[in-house]
């Protein structure tokens, strides 16, 4: 049988699967990572990203999987980092991901020298010290040496395991629109831009569409994952790219949300949504389509501090221990009766508010507050998060069900409080946090002759796929009704106290 091999490289996991021509999948692993987290400054070493898949590949092979069936190579990654590399391909530096917001003041020297209005009409988002061109100026200004050794920069996690692979320094449109320098129409740099800001020209990676054919292992990638040598490696396609494309989401009107480390609420569309909304346009696999995205820069990783926080003991060798604490503590609170409320920006927040200086907040504690009300309140604040910007986004009212994917959807008290609060049904298809994996794979079909377009996969996976269903209980409901219009209080107040905060940092 031959697969096309798959992997996601998120921030606190790779995970790979094999796919079939029938859209299953086969032999899941999952590889962690770490992470370096001093706001604003976030980094990861891209060079576990590497060798996590060669793990994930020999898992394979001593599973019986043999190297010739697997007929080619599909990423999915992060997007929006910056990862400076050598001729080789070797990282300079640790890569600055996505949610480092180092880069604030170069961001507002980038808008003062374009103009916001230039650059809402080429690259369609707004521009803030999380995105890639951003941090191109923080590294000429702070790390000129490393600038001086390095060939190109890269910008999501799997368009570096490429460039170790097969050499080539390439990345797709829509981790190229998390950039803030892609004419996000025409899918091209704008290189200009650059000039302008004082920055070399010809440094990013080619842009190719995510179907693409990047190239092939080279001896040295065989050699180190174990990867048949001329194994054809696609260009792939960022994260949200990959899990709207494994959700089945095609059609105009159709909406999904992600828990990962991050979160969005995301849609497709014939064209771009107004930036200055807060939403995130990127480009869609299929040139002339949109995804508007309504991200959110706390979410899993709110989950994961709650468990640090409030089941460190319980962690395990392998740390899904403290998750299952937690889920304890929240079927143990008394989430109806539950008045704490906690806002989730940990890390700042870029949407339904565009404020990097915003942090966490636990609002009405008192001394017969619990450490399970404490938890059932982080899960909640996110998914009143969630809410606020499924409400900007215009999602359709009186939906029958909101479709959940990500790591994330594995809680099921979580998804029991997303049903409450959103009032409506919560799908959570089988092996969901795999997804973003399907449809990097999907990018695959065309080229093997398993499919003849996109909007057909997507509607195969969608009739394929088996869910579980979330359904929500009426007086949770109301009851989060009333403490969701307490929860749109909290960040108007307490903004001048982040301002404050900041000014005397």
């Amino acid at each position: 049988m031959t697969y096309i091999a798959s992997f996601d490289i998120g921030t606190t996991h790779v995970k790979g699967i094999l796919v079939n021509r029938d859209g299953e999948l086969f032999h899941e692993q999952n590889v962690s990572l770490t992470c370096r987290q001093e706001p604003p400054f976030i980094e990861q070493e891209p060079e576990q990203w590497f060798k996590a898949v060669g793990a994930i590949v020999n898992e394979w092979f001593r599973n019986g999987i043999g190297a010739g069936q697997i007929g080619l190579v599909a990423f999915s990654g992060q997007m929006q980092d910056c990862i400076p590399v050598n001729e080789q391909g070797r990282a300079v530096r640790p890569a600055i991901l996505y949610s480092d917001s180092r880069a604030g003041t170069e961001a507002r020297m980038i808008r003062d020298e374009i103009g916001e209005e230039e650059i809402f009409r080429s690259a369609a988002n707004r521009m803030d010290g999380t995105l890639t061109f951003p941090k191109l100026l923080w590294l000429k200004t702070h790390e000129a040496d490393d600038c001086a050794r390095t060939s190109r920069y890269l910008i999501s996690s799997k368009d570096y395991v490429i460039a170790r692979l097969t050499g080539a320094f390439v990345t797709d449109p829509t981790s190229a629109a998390t950039t803030g320098c892609m004419d996000i129409r025409r899918r091209e740099w704008r290189e200009d831009w650059l000039v302008r800001m004082g920055l070399p020209a010809g440094k990013l990676p080619d842009i190719l569409p995510s179907g693409e054919t990047a190239g092939r292992v080279h001896a040295e990638g065989s050699r180190l994952t174990g990867l048949a040598e001329g194994t054809p490696v696609l260009c792939g396609i960022g994260d949200a790219g990959a899990a709207t494309l494994g959700a089945g989401v095609y059609e105009p009107g159709e909406v999904y949300a992600y828990i990962g480390t991050t979160g969005w609420v995301a849609g497709v569309s014939g064209g771009v949504a107004d930036p200055a909304s807060g939403l995130f346009n990127l480009a869609y696999a299929e040139p002339g389509r949109y995804i508007n995205v309504a991200p959110l820069t706390n979410a899993g990783n709110a989950h994961h501090w709650a468990a640090e926080v409030f089941a460190p003991e319980a962690a395990g060798t392998d740390g899904r221990g403290m998750y299952e604490a937690v889920e304890r503590l929240v079927e143990a609170s008394d989430r109806g009766r539950n008045k704490i409320l906690f806002l989730p920006y940990l890390n700042g927040e870029r949407c339904p508010v565009q404020d990097e200086e915003a942090s966490g907040c636990f609002i009405g504690l008192r001394p017969s507050t619990t450490k399970a009300d404490m938890a059932a309140a982080v899960l909640e604040g996110v998914a009143f998060a969630m809410k606020q910007v499924m409400e900007l986004r215009g999602a359709p009212e009186g939906a029958a069900s909101l479709t959940l994917i990500g790591g994330g959807a594995r809680s099921r008290q979580w998804c029991r409080i997303l049903a409450d609060v959103f009032g409506t049904e919560v799908s959570v298809p089988s092996e969901s946090q795999f997804l973003p994996c399907l449809g990097a794979a999907a990018l695959g079909f065309p080229g093997l002759g398993w499919a003849s377009s996109y909007d057909r996969l997507c509607e195969l996976f969608k009739i394929r796929r088996k869910c579980e269903t979330f359904s929500p209980d009426a007086e949770k409901k109301a009851h989060y009704e009333s403490k969701y219009a307490r929860y749109l209080e909290l960040y108007p107040a307490l903004a001048p106290v982040f301002r404050q905060a900041a000014t005397e940092a």
